[in-house]
């Protein structure tokens, strides 16, 4: 005879029930603190494995993997009695012997430590806090036995990978992403002194972040951009004067390649690729030539000079570009500049924004020198490229083919 036990959750809050309800496939969750999102976690991964699924919940440390732990266990206590739900404390693993589904709660510090599994669905907690390698080479390839599910939850650090997932969300068209607000005021039960002691001493900057869930402006942010910094490409330009620009990558980065008119001083094209050998990426870049004509700036550093040296050789009139500390600074600021004054338009494409949303800029307490960079975990190869490109062009280097 079958064994029934009826377990009481709580019951959500209107905010959380509109999370729970959503059909998405992947969700991303901004949250203020003590908004109630490890409790919903909680709530979503029992009625999931109670439903058959495997569930894995992740958090960058022990603490917060104990929290969501601690929740699960103190609600299913009676299912531990009647031997329904199997617990493995040491393993942080709740068995359903009913459904088949299970819950696991691991901590994802190095996500190599979750390889080996796979899940339903996974809930991925403080993620803007986590290497978004975590999801990029492990968990997603997690989901693919049976089409799973992820949530992407927590509150957010700057502008970085977080952000950069929260964007594709909104930026999806088909459904298959979701992204919602959830700021520690949607939470009912979190009164008003206990949210005027959370909020206590933090600068505006703090509590946009950590109250309201939002995503503010990494300090040292390089560029600030507008939608007005960008276009659709809708033909035109034939005749107009064109430069090329390159930032070179090959396995770990990216080659970043800017056609663009200087006359109207709109980017045309943006192409960006990796994995390709050096011998095919020449090869499309001669094709470029061939089509777009002008002549093309590229980056001389590394693989670079080689490569322009060949494409020389086959008639490609590339200049060479030395990225030093000095120079890179002065493209950069140039291509600020730019933006700031609405100089230049560039081509609509996430990616690229995402990256000149998320440059940086770090000065030394030591010597004052000004280095920049992408945010950790980014690219900058398009801000690159089209750096090459403003500058190029002010420089009035780049000859007419």
């Amino acid at each position: 005879m079958t064994k029934l036990l009826e377990i009481s959750l709580p019951r959500p809050h209107p905010r959380q029930a509109e999370i729970e309800a959503c059909t998405a496939k992947r969700i991303v969750i901004r949250a203020g603190r003590r908004g109630g999102k490890t409790t919903m976690a909680a709530r979503k991964a029992i009625i999931a494995a109670g439903a058959g699924r495997r569930v894995l919940y992740t958090a960058p440390i022990v603490e917060q993997t104990d929290a969501f732990w601690t929740k699960c266990t103190d609600w299913l206590s009676a299912a531990f009695l009647t031997k329904l739900i199997d617990k493995n404390e040491t393993r942080r693993l709740l068995d359903f012997k009913h459904s088949g589904g299970r819950i696991t709660a691991r901590t994802a510090f190095k996500p190599d430590h979750l390889r080996g599994d796979y899940g339903d669905l996974i809930l991925f907690d403080e993620y803007a806090f986590q290497d978004p390698e975590v999801w990029e080479k492990v968990g997603a390839p997690m989901t693919l036995d049976n089409d799973g599910d992820a949530w992407f939850m927590g509150t957010p650090n700057k502008r970085n990978h977080f952000y950069r997932l929260d964007l594709q969300a909104k930026n999806n068209d088909d459904g298959r992403w979701a992204s919602f607000a959830f700021p520690s005021t949607e939470n009912p039960h979190l009164s008003q002194a206990a949210l005027a002691e959370l909020s206590q001493d933090m600068t505006a900057e703090d509590y946009r972040q950590e109250i309201l869930g939002e995503f503010v402006e990494g300090e040292g942010q390089v560029f600030r951009v507008r939608d007005t910094h960008f276009w659709k490409p809708n033909g035109g330009h034939a005749d107009h004067p064109k430069g090329t620009t390159i930032d070179w990558g090959q396995v770990q980065d990216y080659t970043s390649i800017s056609v663009g008119c200087l006359q109207c001083h709109k980017e045309l094209e943006l192409i960006r690729f990796r994995g390709m050998s050096y011998p095919d990426q020449l090869q499309r870049i001669k094709e470029l030539y061939q089509r777009v004509g002008g002549s093309i700036w590229a980056e001389a550093n590394s693989m670079g000079l080689p490569n322009i040296q060949q494409l020389q050789a086959d008639g490609v009139p590339v200049m060479p570009f030395d990225t030093t500390l000095q120079s890179k600074r002065q493209i950069i600021q140039g291509l600020r500049l730019a933006l700031e004054r609405d100089e230049w338009q560039f081509v609509e494409d996430m990616v690229a924004r995402l990256e000149l949303e998320a440059y940086e800029a770090t000065t030394s307490p030591r010597t004052g020198q000004t280095t920049y960079q992408a945010a950790e975990g980014a690219h900058d190869d398009t801000v690159i490229s089209r750096a090459l490109l403003v500058w190029a062009d002010a420089q009035g280097h780049i000859t007419l083919g």
